[in-house]
């Protein structure tokens, strides 16, 4: 189900991916991890997936800045219904927040500092450490 997005098309600094799942697309709860979409712009990485816990995960990369990721409990959503999801970023306004069917259900705070950055999630360290 993977959704390939030209890398030219994404600014890592500030954007929205909008995605949509058809019915019967997706079983939200069944233990899998599924990428549902994923680009590589310069100077970082996005992603959006649904992950073993089954959350609904976005992931921002943004190379020698920092990771944040926002995430939402699909658990309980119905696979025989179509959603659409939206995600839009901005590092200027420091979020991320995440949309389902044009409601927002998940925000997190962006605090690129340096690579030791902690977000909402995760702690981002480098691999030698």
């Amino acid at each position: 189900m993977k959704n390939k997005i030209s890398n030219r098309q994404v600014d890592i600094k500030q954007g929205t991916v909008i995605v949509w799942i058809k019915e019967g697309q997706l079983q939200f709860n069944d233990n899998n991890i599924h990428t549902i979409m994923q680009t590589n712009p310069p100077n970082g990485s996005i992603f959006l997936v649904k992950d073993n816990d089954n959350y609904l995960k976005f992931i921002h990369i943004y190379i020698g800045k920092g990771r944040t990721d926002v995430e939402y409990d699909v658990s309980d959503l119905n696979p025989n219904k179509e959603y659409k999801i939206a995600v839009a970023w901005g590092v200027k306004d420091k979020e991320i927040i995440m949309y389902i069917n044009g409601e927002e259900v998940a925000r997190s705070k962006i605090n690129y500092k340096s690579l030791y950055t902690t977000g909402n999630t995760y702690t981002v360290r480098s691999a030698s450490n």
